[in-house]
């Protein structure tokens, strides 16, 4: 799909939106007419999400008009734009279109990235493994091109929306990722989409095999790895503009691209989604994707340590004892806690190599914080007030929601191991993300750290506007944000 801007309407308009306020200001005189007759019959009241169709059979004009009605606008904020925005893209998906054209007043160009999300985002479509008709009904709902019809835009606002719509399209690749089975996106294909972002934009791009991680003592992260037909690996991908002059963030994304629980088997309800478990290494994908294209200054490690984890006969154990990279021994107490495995040795390697001047992992990582959060928003924990202060402010701009909860003493002395220096989990199943989270501190060592865990809002029960079923691409937005906002 692509995006353009013309000054007027084109000749023969398929369908045209035209989003207004309930004042009615900045409408034409026929429009504007036109919905105070219907306000007056009560077809519409001007409340946020009403929308009227228009017919027409004039030449030049559309067929099919839609107002769709934001409210009053004193009352409309980023959020509410664009999440009706994608309420209307989708409503017009249902009419069979290739080309939308989209009236914008001034009074919706203060909102320029917030309507170039809405609009890629609310055209995702998940459709390349359907075949037949099926396959042919979802791609005459797909838009090929939107219009957007305005006057009054300026080049710093449609700079702004072009750049929204990038953001949108980049996090509908990793919904693609995310929703795709094991036996399509696996380890070898993360790390082959890795290669390919890196190649696009011209990025150093290291991949380590299982060999090389066993030369690596990469204990923890092939202590998963075990139970697999597939070989782990880990990816580095480095975006260093600014080369030897600054100290590299990095991010380090869980990619468990199926995760069965392990000999700590996974009830049948729900293991059909854990393909789902590499969304946070899809989220760094998705980030290195941007990274040029939206020129951010900044240098930044992407690090993405890949295995499912499997069952057979050679599958760590609960009581086995490992050692990780970071030379600390670990005791399996539940094979299903193994995104904190494969975590711990990519952040110990991103320590020890790049000397961050910050990391932060994205993990969909407990079921512990869905419980205490619920599935829309990610459970922040960290040992960096600023670190966390920002991302909250990168969260409320971009609505990828986080709340932030505690590690205590108590929760770092149940990691403590009983015949290893660490458990992998406490034993009380009590406060499981937290201890997930004092798990992962024990070693990013003295590096101002924040882990994001995303278990609910990578793949909700109840999607927002702007996401549909399955996986959202949460994160990429919100860290994306965080790193345009360091200045």
């Amino acid at each position: 799909m692509k995006i353009s801007f013309n000054k007027s309407l084109s000749k023969h308009p398929q369908l045209l939106l035209i989003p207004f306020y309930a004042d009615l200001k900045n409408l034409s005189a026929e429009n504007k007419s036109w919905l105070q007759k219907r306000i007056e019959h009560k077809d519409i009241n001007g409340h946020y999400g009403e929308h009227l169709i228009k017919f027409s059979d004039a030449d030049g004009q559309p067929k099919k008009t839609v107002f769709w009605c934001f409210g009053t606008e004193k009352s409309i904020n980023a959020k509410k734009v664009r999440s009706n925005f994608a309420l209307a893209l989708k409503e017009l998906r249902k009419h069979p279109l290739s080309t939308l054209e989209i009236a914008l007043s001034s009074q919706f160009a203060k909102y320029p990235q917030e309507i170039g999300e809405a609009l890629a985002l609310a055209n995702y479509n998940h459709s390349f493994l359907k075949t037949g008709q099926d396959l042919v009904d979802l791609q005459a709902k797909q838009l090929k091109e939107i219009i957007i019809v305005s006057a009054d835009i300026n080049r710093t606002q449609k700079f702004d929306l072009e750049e929204g719509f990038k953001i949108g399209l980049t996090v509908n690749m990793v919904r693609d990722l995310i929703n795709s089975p094991h036996n399509i996106v696996n380890s070898d294909e993360m790390a082959k989409t890795a290669e390919e972002i890196c190649k696009k934009n011209r990025f150093k791009v290291t991949i380590f095999d299982r060999k090389q991680l066993e030369k690596m003592k990469m204990g923890a992260l092939l202590g998963v790895n075990d139970g697999s037909k597939l070989g782990a690996k880990m990816v580095i991908m480095e975006h260093l503009p600014l080369g030897k002059r600054q100290d590299p963030i990095v991010l380090v994304g869980k990619g468990v691209t199926f995760d069965t629980g392990g000999v700590n088997i996974k009830p049948s309800n729900g293991i059909a989604e854990m393909h789902m478990d590499m969304a946070g290494a899809a989220v760094v994908m998705g980030v290195f994707s941007l990274l040029k294209e939206l020129e951010i200054k900044q240098n930044v490690i992407g690090v993405i340590p890949l295995t499912d984890n499997s069952v057979d006969a050679q599958a760590q154990k609960p009581a086995d004892i490992i050692t990780s990279y970071s030379g600390k021994t670990i005791e399996i107490g539940n094979t299903d806690a193994e995104g904190r495995l494969i975590l711990c040795d990519a952040i110990s390697y991103a320590v020890k190599t790049y000397k961050p001047s910050q990391v932060i992992d994205i993990a969909t990582l407990t079921g512990a914080c869905i419980v205490a959060l619920g599935d829309q928003m990610a459970g922040l924990f960290g040992n960096n007030s600023k670190m966390k202060d920002r991302l909250k402010n990168a969260a409320q701009e971009t609505d990828e929601e986080v709340w932030e909860l505690p590690i205590h003493e108590v929760h770092r002395k149940g990691m403590k191991g009983k015949f290893a220096d660490l458990n992998n989990v406490d034993g009380s199943g009590m406060a499981g993300a937290s201890t997930g989270a004092a798990f992962i501190e024990y070693f990013v060592e003295d590096t101002d750290w924040v882990h994001l865990d995303i278990a609910g809002p990578a793949m909700p029960k109840k999607p927002k506007e702007i996401d549909f079923v399955g996986g959202t691409g949460y994160g990429v937005r919100l860290l994306t944000r965080y790193l345009q906002n360091i200045k």
